[in-house]
């Protein structure tokens, strides 16, 4: 008798657990969502950096020694300020020193056009010879020129000494001293002495490089007629800095290379980019967004309605049995929280958008329809 109370226990339990088994478990709650459609434009980003619209290496175009500086570095400059001062006064002996050497050439001159003027008539009387008239008139000629290269000289000086004074020849933010007061400082060769650099900050170029197969796609979409050309209306870009994921700068496409870097298969592109409170910085990495043909409908979902399998994306769709199945999709750039969908998925189609990660083939399931977007 003690034996056949474990024995029923025993049977009662394995009874209870064949049932169990038998039992299909209930379909899980799951929200869907139709894609949204829409008009959106397909871009691409690439990574780019800030260069100045203009840069200019300071240099004098006179030898001398530095005597002053004007400026304060690492500040705005203006176009035509007063930069550096070299020691004028060899430059100002040099201009005296031309100025009476163009005084004694002038006065020279007057002498051989009166000599002239005088021989001219007496040779016409017989009073003087030939040969003598013919002197005078060489004189003559050499005093012009020597008036002539007396000017020049003179000019020569004057530059000069204007050259002793740099000015700045942009606009822009200066850079640090390369030379201090007091040092001898090299003008007016390729081996002259770097002073310092100037880089204006508004506006900036972004330049950045697309790829190969980019560039086909953009030909393509061109000869399709779905992109304007070289000739056509400037594209603009949106410009991200590292610190920020938001793209919160705008810059015009106002250049391409005409041709493809031959070492690394990519063409250079750059866009022009106001910068009026001169946040950007010559120098900073940037991504950039590039619209890529004109805008179109496509099909968006949220991003966190897809999953991943190694490289692939895809979502799961919610067939006519309520049952699920996992469909792959191309997909393209995001806008905002939504995915675009470039093919794989149709517009009247239901995709779930919640508990994704315990869905699997054929699983069915209790929908619940939503909105993709929550309305605010």
């Amino acid at each position: 008798m003690k034996y056949l109370l474990p024995l029923a226990f025993l049977a009662l339990t394995q009874c209870n657990s064949d049932k169990q088994v038998g039992e299909a478990p209930p379909p899980m709650p799951v929200m869907v969502a139709n894609p949204v459609f829409k008009t959106v434009a397909l871009t691409e980003t690439y990574t780019g950096r800030f260069t100045p619209v203009e840069e200019v290496d300071l240099q004098a175009r006179v030898s001398g020694y530095l005597e002053s500086v004007h400026f304060t570095e690492g500040q705005e400059i203006k176009k035509g300020d007063l930069m550096f001062s070299i020691d004028p006064r060899v430059f100002d002996a040099a201009l005296s020193r031309a100025e009476a050497m163009q005084k004694q050439a002038l006065a020279r001159l007057g002498l051989a056009e009166s000599n002239f003027a005088t021989s001219e008539k007496l040779v016409k009387q017989s009073a003087v010879s030939q040969e003598e008239f013919n002197t005078r008139e060489s004189e003559l000629a050499q005093a012009q020129a020597d008036v002539l290269a007396a000017e020049a000289n003179l000019r020569t000086a004057k530059l000069d000494r204007e050259f002793a004074d740099i000015h700045a020849p942009i606009s822009g933010i200066a850079g640090r001293f390369n030379v201090t007061v007091g040092n001898f400082i090299s003008g007016g060769s390729a081996g002259a002495t770097l002073l310092t650099t100037i880089v204006p900050h508004d506006p900036i170029y972004c330049n950045f490089e697309v790829d190969e197969r980019r560039v086909l796609q953009f030909t393509r979409l061109f000869f399709e007629g779905e992109a304007s050309g070289r000739e056509g209306k400037q594209s603009e870009v949106e410009i991200a800095v590292s610190d920020r994921d938001e793209f919160e700068f705008k810059g015009t496409i106002n250049f391409a290379e005409n041709q493809l870097d031959r070492e690394t298969a990519t063409l250079q592109i750059r866009a022009l980019v106001e910068n009026n409170d001169k946040f950007l910085t010559p120098g900073l990495f940037a991504r950039v967004r590039v619209p890529v043909g004109e805008p179109v409908e496509r099909l968006l979902v949220k991003d966190a309605a897809l999953g991943f399998d190694q490289d692939k994306r895809f979502a799961w769709i919610m067939k006519a049995d309520n049952m699920v199945e996992k469909r792959y999709v191309e997909t393209g750039p995001l806008e905002g929280d939504l995915r675009i969908i470039t093919s794989g998925l149709e517009k009247d189609e239901l995709i779930a958008v919640s508990g994704i990660q315990l869905l699997r083939p054929g699983m069915p399931f209790a929908p619940t329809t939503v909105p993709m977007i929550s309305e605010k």
